[in-house]
C-alpha cells in the first residue's frame, strides 16, 4: 500500500508539537493547499523577506515551484484561518466531554460541537446522527467505525483524521476540507461534498450518488512534483455522482464504476481513468487533455464530441470512437 508523501512528514513529528503549532509554525506548502500542517520550523527558507517554515525539503521544493502563486494562495489561507485576529479561539472539548454529551443526543436532541475543537480526540464507535459538526476541527481525531450518517458537517475540518470504517452516508459535508486522512471502506453515498477540498488515497470508498460539484480534487498544475498528495481512488464506486464544475486534474479512478455519473465541464486533465466504466456518464465541456483511458468503457458516454483534448488522451477505450 503507497503511504502519501505528507503523510510520512506529519507523523515524523511529535504530538507535543502538533498540538502546540500555531498557524504561523504550519508548513507554508500546505497552507498554500488549505490545509494546516504543524512543524517545529527545522527546514525554513527566506522569501520575499518573510521566513517560512516546511515539514520537509520535498515541501520546500514544491513551494519554490511556483513561489509566486502559493505566496498568495498561503496568504489567503492565513486570512481565513485566523480571520484576520477577529475570530474567537475554538472551545476544547475532550474526548471524554463529547461522550457524556452524546449520551443525551437523539432526534429531538441534536448536540451541537459547532465552531469547537475536537482535534486529537478519540471518537471511535460512536452514534454521531444526532451531532452537529459546522466548522468544527477534527484535525487529527480518531474517528474509526462512527456513524455520521446524515449529519451536518459544513466546513467540518478533517486534515489527517482516521476515518477507516466511518459513514458518512447523506452527511452534510459542503466546503469540508478532507485532507490526507487515512481512508478505509467509507460510504459517503448520497453526501453532499459540494465545493469540498478533498485529498487523499480512497481505495474503494463508496460515493455513489454523492454530490461533488464544484469539488477541489485536483492538484495545482503548477505544482506537479506532489506527487501522490492526490485524489487516489481504486474500484470505487462513483456511480450516478455529480461531479459537475469539479477539479479532477490528476485524480485517479483506476477500476472505478462512474456509471451514469456527471462531469460535465469537470477538469480531468491528466486523469486516471484505466478500466474506468463510464457507461452513460455525461462529459459535457469535460477536459480530458492527456487522460490516460486504456480499457475504460464510454459506451453511450453523453457529450463526447464536446471533450477538450481528447484527441490527447492516451491508450484504447471501449465504444468511445
Amino acid at each position: 500500500m503507497r503511504t502519501p508523501l505528507l503523510l510520512i512528514a506529519l507523523l515524523a513529528l511529535s504530538s507535543t508539537q502538533a498540538m502546540a503549532a500555531e498557524t504561523e509554525k504550519n508548513c507554508a506548502m500546505g497552507m498554500a493547499m488549505g490545509a494546516e500542517v504543524p512543524t517545529d520550523c527545522s527546514i525554513k527558507h527566506t522569501v520575499d523577506g518573510k521566513d517560512l517554515c516546511f515539514s520537509s525539503e520535498k515541501s520546500k521544493e514544491m513551494f519554490m515551484y511556483s513561489k509566486d502563486e502559493n505566496m498568495m494562495k498561503m496568504q489567503d489561507f492565513k486570512k481565513k484561518m485566523e480571520g484576520a485576529n477577529e475570530e474567537k479561539v475554538k472551545e476544547k472539548i475532550s474526548s471524554e466531554q463529547a461522550r457524556a454529551m452524546l449520551k443525551n443526543a437523539s432526534a429531538d436532541n441534536i448536540i451541537d460541537f459547532s465552531g469547537k475543537d475536537l482535534s486529537y480526540q478519540d471518537l471511535r464507535g460512536l452514534d454521531l446522527r444526532y451531532a452537529k459538526f459546522v466548522d468544527t476541527n477534527l484535525f487529527g481525531s480518531d474517528l474509526r467505525g462512527s456513524d455520521f450518517s446524515g449529519a451536518d458537517m459544513r466546513q467540518v475540518y478533517m486534515n489527517i483524521a482516521r476515518i477507516e470504517g466511518a459513514n458518512f452516508s447523506g452527511a452534510n459535508l459542503s466546503d469540508a476540507i478532507i485532507f490526507q486522512p487515512i481512508f478505509g471502506d467509507n460510504n459517503f453515498s448520497n453526501a453532499n461534498l459540494t465545493n469540498a477540498r478533498v485529498i487523499g488515497t480512497l481505495g474503494k470508498v463508496n460515493m455513489s450518488g454523492a454530490n461533488l460539484s464544484k469539488g477541489r480534487l485536483g492538484l495545482d498544475v503548477g505544482n506537479q512534483p506532489m506527487g501522490q498528495m492526490k485524489f487516489d481512488s481504486v474500484s470505487a464506486n462513483f456511480s450516478n455522482a455529480n461531479f459537475e464544475g469539479a477539479d479532477l486534474n490528476i485524480a485517479a479512478f483506476t477500476f472505478a464504476n462512474l456509471t451514469g455519473a456527471n462531469l460535465r465541464n469537470t477538469n480531468l486533465y491528466r486523469a486516471d481513468l484505466v478500466q474506468a466504466d463510464l457507461t452513460g456518464a455525461d462529459l459535457t465541456g469535460a477536459n480530458l487533455q492527456d487522460a490516460e483511458v486504456e480499457g475504460a468503457t464510454f459506451t453511450g458516454v453523453k457529450g463526447l464530441d464536446t471533450v477538450k483534448g481528447f484527441n490527447t488522451v492516451k491508450g484504447k477505450c471501449r465504444d468511445c470512437k
